[in-house]
């Protein structure tokens, strides 16, 4: 009997050991491999921006971590939709890929009256790359040496000032509106055909004041073209220690941050998620790459992807309250040229 029951032991230890390396055999199997071929990077903004930047650096250390090319695709166009908008569309197999932004991810769907697709349904979000602070800058034409100068300026010459944005239904042209609707303020709206425009217009004098993120505005402000009135942070900076938040100057809740994510269109298998968010993950942990975002006044995100679905369910709600505030009409399409 005991010789039996030895043996009806082993045999069920066999089948236990067997069943193991069947089922990691088929798990091996039915493991997707990824990727065989290279991974296109959509930006949705032109070269040389910000975001264009972020989407080169983050391509480069995404190929040595997956053994495969990231190409940067750069599709402009209607404050970053058009672009957007192709990735939406992308056979969701883990070789298209989104460098998503603020703008058509969580503002655009309020300040639009269409979009090509839905940032909620049409993505699967990574990683929260970055985000950055909106910093208020003001062309060295203008006299104010700060905020409070520029407020009592713009209150005794009603109509004088202009700020440029990145166009119509953009978060800087939000932003703006709330600094005028907050302080009763007439300052007029020059919109522009993405950033780059804009912030030429700011240093040339054609516009006066720009809400623009720290990482755009830092370049400029550190060469002494552009003077930096106030920070949209909780805080004043370490690297703008004498600029102050824009609650120091009378608008209380006003906390505007910038940001980019990389997202996959929607049916993406999450293996592929998980691969590239360890990717992800790996890159930013870096300590020049989380120098380098520091260093333009912002913070490297950490975020899983249910993180960052979470984050981006939070900030369309706050954005949605935000625009309904500033009370700015829906965009029927991008503007292509300055406004008069």
């Amino acid at each position: 009997m005991l010789q039996i029951l030895r043996h009806m032991l082993v045999a069920t230890w066999a089948l236990t050991v067997c069943g193991a390396a069947v089922a990691q055999v088929a798990a091996s199997q039915t493991a997707i491999p990824y990727p065989t071929r290279p991974v296109h990077l959509i930006v949705p903004y032109p070269a040389g921006g910000g975001a264009d930047h972020w989407g080169r650096l983050v391509s480069k250390e995404l190929a040595e971590r997956l053994g495969q090319t990231v190409i940067v695709e750069n599709i402009p166009g209607a404050g970053g939709n058009k672009g957007t908008a192709v990735a939406a569309r992308a056979n969701p197999d883990g070789y298209i890929l989104l460098l998503g932004s603020l703008g058509p991810l969580a503002v655009h769907q309020f300040t639009y009256s269409a979009l090509a697709f839905d940032p909620e349904r049409n993505f699967v979000p990574i990683a929260l790359l970055e985000s950055s602070p909106i910093l208020l800058v003001a062309s060295p034409t203008v006299s104010a040496s700060s905020a409070m100068d520029l407020i009592d300026f713009a209150r005794a010459n009603p109509g004088v000032l202009s700020y440029a944005s990145n166009g119509n239904g953009s978060p800087e042209h939000v932003a703006g509106e709330l600094f005028k609707k907050r302080l009763q303020l007439e300052i007029r709206h020059l919109p522009y055909d993405g950033a780059g425009p804009a912030r030429k217009a700011v240093l040339s004098g054609q516009a006066l004041l720009m809400f623009d993120p720290c990482k755009g505005a830092l370049p400029a402000v550190r060469q002494g073209l552009q003077r930096p009135l106030a920070v949209a942070a909780p805080a004043r900076l370490p690297e703008l220690p004498g600029v102050p938040t824009f609650s120091e100057v009378g608008i209380s809740h006003y906390e505007l941050r910038i940001w980019t994510g990389v997202l996959a269109p929607a049916g993406t298998p999450r293996e592929i998620i998980a691969k590239l968010h360890e990717a992800i993950r790996g890159i930013l942990s870096a300590p020049a790459i989380r120098k380098e975002i520091a260093d333009e006044g912002g913070e490297a995100g950490s975020t899983t992807s249910d993180d960052f679905t979470a984050f981006l369910r939070a900030e369309r709600t706050r954005w949605s309250a935000l625009v309904d505030e500033s009370g700015i009409p829906k965009v029927a399409a991008a503007p292509t040229t300055p406004a008069s």
